[in-house]
């Protein structure tokens, strides 16, 4: 066995050549695995990279647009603001309009009653007027009437029977007619 480790070192020794090509081929190995290694790392990265980018054109769209959507929802809601306000005013305009013509309205109202009681008291007064002096022209009538029918009785003279008057009648607005005999 002697002879043999002999032989194994002389191997080693004989061959440094060897020794170095299998440590080159390590480190070959080893430089290719870690080169792909990071070829796929940058694979990887640029890809990465890439849908970064896609995410931040896609999520900066989005914020575009939500910014638009923002500032008509503020220019909406000030006109809402600004129309909310038109209407309250003009409601508060409506209200004192309403509350000037209810006051123009009693006013009125109460004047034409004053004026409506005033003008009844004065028909009724001059109501009152008219039938009593309906009443005495009737009165006179029946007086002269009364008086022509003396005289042209004594003128007549030989009636066998003397003409009797009849009371005037009183009618519902306290006048007096004649009864058929009278005016013929």
């Amino acid at each position: 066995m002697p002879t043999k480790k002999k032989t194994a070192k002389r191997k080693k020794a004989v061959n440094p050549a060897l020794r170095q090509l299998e440590q080159l081929r390590k480190t070959a190995k080893m430089l290719r695995v870690k080169l792909e290694r990071e070829t796929r790392a940058r694979k990887i990265e640029a890809r990465i990279k890439s849908e970064a980018q896609k995410a931040r054109a896609v999520l900066a769209s989005q914020i575009a647009a939500l910014r638009e959507q923002g500032r008509k929802l503020a220019t909406d809601l000030k006109s809402a603001l600004g129309d909310a306000s038109k209407r309250d005013a003009a409601r508060q305009q409506a209200i004192a309009k309403i509350s000037e013509l209810r006051a123009e309205y009693t006013k009125k109202s109460a004047q034409l009653r004053s004026e409506l009681s005033r003008t009844t008291a004065e028909l009724a007064r001059k109501s009152e007027e008219l039938r009593k002096l309906a009443g005495e022209s009737a009165h006179r009538a029946v007086e002269i009437i009364r008086g022509q029918e003396h005289h042209a009785a004594p003128e007549a003279g030989a009636s066998p029977e003397p003409h009797k008057e009849a009371p005037p009648v009183e009618t519902a607005g306290g006048r007096y007619e004649k009864e058929p005999d009278e005016e013929q």
